[in-house]
């Protein structure tokens, strides 16, 4: 299974393609955190109202996992973890890593150095 990362759904979103992620992808999903991002992101534009309704296309094609009690555990021991060796991420993405790990799935993303931080997160570019 697949969850989409935001780099990743903001270029299908500038690029007018959001339709075909339901087709391109089996069974897409991203996480609560990410439409965060997304909505932040719209609400700090130029083009606000044209945004959100994009982004809320969006959402309604796509699986959305929670930031759940599982996923916040597996965030609080990632955190740790990177903040226990010294390479902190953007707190943003290690609630991201933790939803993706706890549902047992794989990120698809263009900050593999980024992520790959995060030992056992399963993540792919694109």
């Amino acid at each position: 299974m697949t969850v989409l990362d935001t780099n990743f759904l903001i270029y299908l979103l500038r690029n007018k393609v959001a339709a075909v992620v339901a087709d391109f992808f089996d069974d897409p999903k991203t996480t609560t955190i990410t439409l965060f991002e997304l909505y932040y992101g719209a609400g700090r534009s130029s083009k606000q109202q044209e945004n959100i309704l994009k982004i809320n296309s969006l959402a309604k094609s796509v699986d959305i996992l929670e930031f759940d009690e599982p996923a916040a555990r597996k965030a609080g021991e990632i955190q740790a973890g990177l903040m226990n060796s010294g390479i902190p991420i953007d707190i943003q993405d290690v609630l991201i890593a933790g939803i993706v790990m706890a549902n047992k799935e794989e990120l698809v993303t263009r900050d593999i150095d980024h992520f790959s931080r995060i030992q056992g997160l399963r993540c792919r570019s694109w």
